[in-house]
C-alpha cells in the first residue's frame, strides 16, 4: 500500500466504470499543500472533504469562498475551478471521484449538489469512511459494484448529518428549510395534501394512521386536527368512509362479487365491514349491491 510520508493518500483512480451502474466510485484521494487549478474542470462530480487547515476556493461563474476545518463542498463536471491553501495552515483536502448517470440527481436529491462550502458535523468519521474506501482500492478487495454502494450510502449519510446539522441549528436561532413546527402551523400545506393522497392511492393496504402521520412529518393529533378543520373528522373516520366508499362503488361495478371480497378488497373483517356499512349507508351492503343489479 502506498501512503505518501506526509500522511495524505495519493490519488487513485479505479477501473473502467460499468456501464451498469448508475452512480460509480472515479477517484480518491487527498491533494498535496498546493495550487490547484483546473480551467476545464474535472471530468465527474468531486466531492470535497476540508479536515484540518483552511484554503480558498473560487468556481469560475458561482464565486470565491474560504474554506475552513470541517467543511465540504461538490464542484459539478467541467467546470473551471481552482483552490489553494492559506500559507501554513496544514491544510488537508480530501476528495472522491463520483461518476454515473445518476451522480448529479442523486446529489442533488441528497442536498449535496450546492457548490459554496457548508460546515459538516462529525467530520472525522467521514475522513476516516474516504481513506477506508482508499485503502480497500489500493488493496485490491473491493469492485464497482460494492464502491458503488458505498458510495451511494456515504451520501446519504453525508445528507442526513447536514439534515441533523442544520435542525440543531434551527432551534438555536439560525436560518434553516421549514422545519416541523413551521409545517404544522400551516393546514394548507402541501403535506396534509400528502396525508389525503396516500390515503387514496394505500386505502386497500393496512395502512395506519399514524404511518401516515410520520411519512409526511406530522404528530398523529396534529393530523387529526387537521382533518376536523377540514372534513370535520378524525383521519381515521376517514380513512374508514374512503374504504366504505370504495367497497361501494367495487360492488356497484362488479355486482356478481360477494360481500366477503369487498371485505377483503378493503382489508376489513366482514363483520365489521357489514356493520360499518350500514352504518354509513343505512343499509347493507348486499342490499347495495341488489339495487345495484336491479
Amino acid at each position: 500500500m502506498y501512503e505518501r510520508n506526509d500522511g495524505m493518500l495519493a490519488f487513485r483512480l479505479t477501473g473502467l466504470p460499468d456501464s451498469r451502474l448508475p452512480l460509480y466510485l472515479y477517484c480518491v484521494g487527498t491533494h498535496e499543500e498546493k495550487p490547484q487549478i483546473r480551467p476545464d474542470g474535472f471530468p465527474v462530480y468531486q466531492l470535497f472533504l476540508s479536515r484540518t487547515g483552511m484554503g480558498k476556493l473560487k468556481i469560475l461563474g458561482k464565486g470565491d469562498w474560504s474554506v475552513n476545518a470541517g467543511q465540504m463542498f461538490v464542484i459539478e463536471p467541467e467546470v473551471a475551478y481552482e483552490h489553494m491553501p492559506h500559507s501554513k495552515s496544514g491544510w488537508e483536502l480530501g476528495y472522491i471521484g463520483i461518476g454515473g448517470e445518476s451522480a448529479g440527481s442523486v446529489l442533488h436529491a441528497a442536498g449535496l449538489s450546492r457548490s459554496e462550502p457548508r460546515n459538516l458535523k462529525d467530520m472525522e468519521q467521514f475522513w476516516l469512511r474516504m481513506t477506508d474506501i482508499w485503502n480497500a482500492l489500493d488493496q485490491g478487495c473491493t469492485d464497482g459494484w460494492n464502491n458503488s454502494a458505498l458510495i451511494y450510502q456515504l451520501i446519504l449519510d453525508i445528507a442526513r448529518c447536514r439534515v441533523s446539522h442544520e435542525e440543531a441549528s434551527s432551534l438555536n436561532g439560525s436560518s434553516s428549510p421549514v422545519n416541523a413546527v413551521a409545517r404544522e402551523n400551516d393546514p394548507g400545506s402541501e403535506a396534509f395534501a400528502r396525508a389525503i393522497e396516500l390515503m387514496h392511492v394505500h386505502y386497500q393496504e393496512d395502512l395506519l394512521l399514524k404511518h401516515v402521520a410520520e411519512a409526511v412529518g406530522y404528530s398523529v393529533q396534529h393530523l387529526n386536527r387537521l382533518f376536523h378543520q377540514k372534513h370535520g373528522v378524525t383521519g381515521h373516520q376517514y380513512m374508514q368512509r374512503l374504504r366504505l366508499q370504495k367497497a361501494s362503488k367495487w360492488l356497484q361495478d362488479h355486482p356478481q362479487s360477494s360481500v366477503k371480497e369487498a371485505a377483503e378488497m378493503i382489508g376489513m373483517e366482514v363483520n365489521y365491514f357489514i356493520r360499518m356499512f350500514k352504518r354509513e349507508f343505512g343499509e347493507t351492503p348486499v342490499k347495495k349491491s341488489n339495487s345495484a343489479i336491479s
